[in-house]
């Protein structure tokens, strides 16, 4: 376990998994944790113990968004260091080398609904509840992520609204991809983490690669493009011998 002051994090079978640890401010965002929180993802970005990463706060707060203490005492220069630390988190999640799922239980609102939607896969406890309320306020959420997950029309209703919603809503709306009984939801999101880490960690890589890549190219480059990556793979000693050994357990049935 590496010790951090704001977050949790331990490694156990190729999942690297990182616990917000703020429960007295319902893991609310501030600077430390944001830092936190990106050293930790650094760290294992190129660690070949850690295949996948899961994201959570627990089974009953995942994020209650950014520290309201911290906001209503912002000066410039905190203000400055503050979305700083928030680009540096959503950038290095954005476009991680690795497969992360969100495990959300409770709330996961504002600067925690933005963490759970810059993951690449979430999973939802029945207890849970989405929404951006800073939008009541005059504040602005990130919209992208959101509608490359949902759609506009669906983007729009929550970025415009502020309005929150609870688990099967978010479900219904594809803004999570699985639904988990209340008090399941970090058990859930790591055993889908340990089935990507059993596929190895060079593979996780390669398929994060490909999500990465191939949503920006038009559909005869992106053909091109998956046809060269499994023309890369095909050959590679580990992946031969993978093959060969469930040829061999096939045959023995």
């Amino acid at each position: 376990m590496t010790e951090f002051q704001n977050i949790k994090s331990t490694v156990k079978g190729g999942v690297g998994t990182i616990i917000f640890d703020r429960l007295d401010r319902r893991n609310a965002l501030s600077v430390e944790l944001m830092t936190d929180l990106s050293d930790q993802l650094d760290a294992w970005a190129y660690d070949d113990e850690v295949a996948a990463v899961v994201l959570t706060g627990g089974e009953d707060i995942f994020c209650a968004g950014l520290d309201l203490d911290l906001q209503s005492g912002f000066t410039e220069e905190t203000r400055a260091i503050y979305s700083e630390a928030c680009l540096r988190a959503y950038g290095t999640l954005l476009d991680y080398r690795k497969p992360t799922i969100a495990a959300v239980g409770g709330p996961a609102l504002g600067g925690g609904c933005d963490i759970a939607v810059f993951a690449d896969i979430r999973i939802g406890s029945e207890n849970a509840i989405f929404g951006y309320p800073q939008v009541k306020f005059g504040l602005t959420p990130y919209f992208s992520p959101l509608w490359r997950i949902v759609g506009l029309s669906q983007a729009k209703v929550l970025t415009f609204s502020g309005e929150r919603i609870d688990a099967k809503e978010a479900l219904r709306i594809g803004l999570i991809d699985r639904l988990a009984p209340e008090g399941e939801v970090v058990g859930h999101a790591s055993a889908l983490a340990a089935s990507i880490a059993q596929t190895t960690v060079k593979s996780a890589v390669n398929n994060k690669e490909m999500a990465r890549t191939s949503p920006a190219l038009d559909p005869n480059s992106a053909l091109t493009y998956e046809t060269l990556a499994y023309r890369e793979v095909i050959w590679h000693p580990d992946v031969v011998a993978r093959i060969n050994d469930a040829y061999r357990k096939i045959k023995k049935k």
